[in-house]
Protein backbone atom coordinates (compact mmCIF):
# COMPACT_ATOMS: atom_id res chain seq x y z
CA UNK A 1 0.00 0.00 0.00
CA UNK A 2 1.11 3.25 -0.75
CA UNK A 3 1.19 6.64 1.43
CA UNK A 4 0.19 8.41 -1.83
CA UNK A 5 -3.43 10.29 -1.20
CA UNK A 6 -6.09 8.67 -2.53
CA UNK A 7 -7.55 11.80 -4.07
CA UNK A 8 -6.24 15.04 -4.62
CA UNK A 9 -7.04 18.49 -2.61
CA UNK A 10 -8.93 19.64 -5.59
CA UNK A 11 -11.14 16.46 -5.36
CA UNK A 12 -11.49 16.38 -1.71
CA UNK A 13 -12.46 20.01 -1.92
CA UNK A 14 -15.08 19.09 -5.02
CA UNK A 15 -16.62 16.62 -2.65
CA UNK A 16 -16.60 18.63 -0.05
CA UNK A 17 -18.45 21.73 -1.66
CA UNK A 18 -21.04 19.69 -3.30
CA UNK A 19 -21.86 18.29 0.33
CA UNK A 20 -21.94 22.07 1.62
CA UNK A 21 -24.34 23.27 -1.50
CA UNK A 22 -26.73 20.17 -0.18
CA UNK A 23 -26.25 21.86 3.06
CA UNK A 24 -27.28 24.99 1.17
CA UNK A 25 -30.00 23.90 -0.45
CA UNK A 26 -31.76 22.70 2.78
CA UNK A 27 -31.99 25.95 4.23
CA UNK A 28 -33.18 27.37 1.07
CA UNK A 29 -35.92 25.10 0.17
CA UNK A 30 -39.60 25.27 2.33
CA UNK A 31 -42.39 24.18 2.20
CA UNK A 32 -44.07 21.29 1.58
CA UNK A 33 -42.65 19.73 -1.12
CA UNK A 34 -39.10 19.96 0.54
CA UNK A 35 -38.71 16.53 1.13
CA UNK A 36 -39.21 15.72 -2.24
CA UNK A 37 -37.28 18.78 -3.90
CA UNK A 38 -34.34 18.12 -1.57
CA UNK A 39 -34.07 14.08 -2.36
CA UNK A 40 -33.81 15.25 -5.41
CA UNK A 41 -31.42 17.55 -5.13
CA UNK A 42 -29.19 15.16 -3.13
CA UNK A 43 -29.00 12.96 -5.32
CA UNK A 44 -27.57 14.97 -7.86
CA UNK A 45 -24.92 15.83 -5.10
CA UNK A 46 -24.58 12.32 -4.51
CA UNK A 47 -24.13 11.53 -8.60
CA UNK A 48 -21.11 14.79 -8.55
CA UNK A 49 -19.61 13.39 -5.25
CA UNK A 50 -19.25 9.99 -6.77
CA UNK A 51 -18.37 10.93 -10.28
CA UNK A 52 -15.57 12.76 -8.78
CA UNK A 53 -14.47 9.82 -6.15
CA UNK A 54 -13.97 7.76 -8.55
CA UNK A 55 -10.92 9.39 -9.64
CA UNK A 56 -9.25 7.37 -6.82
CA UNK A 57 -10.30 4.16 -8.60
CA UNK A 58 -9.34 5.65 -12.26
CA UNK A 59 -6.02 5.83 -10.80
CA UNK A 60 -5.84 2.79 -8.51
CA UNK A 61 -7.08 0.87 -12.38
CA UNK A 62 -6.28 2.19 -15.24
CA UNK A 63 -7.39 -0.58 -17.00
CA UNK A 64 -10.89 -1.34 -15.72
CA UNK A 65 -11.56 2.37 -14.82
CA UNK A 66 -11.13 5.69 -16.60
CA UNK A 67 -10.19 9.24 -15.06
CA UNK A 68 -12.97 11.89 -15.72
CA UNK A 69 -11.99 13.61 -18.98
CA UNK A 70 -9.94 11.21 -20.16
CA UNK A 71 -10.52 7.75 -22.75
CA UNK A 72 -9.02 4.35 -22.14
CA UNK A 73 -7.46 5.13 -25.54
CA UNK A 74 -4.61 7.52 -23.48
Amino acid sequence: MTNEPLLTPEELLAIDTAGKLATLCGSIIQGPNRANDLREIIGHVHAIQQAVMSQAAGRAYPDKFRLLGRTFEE
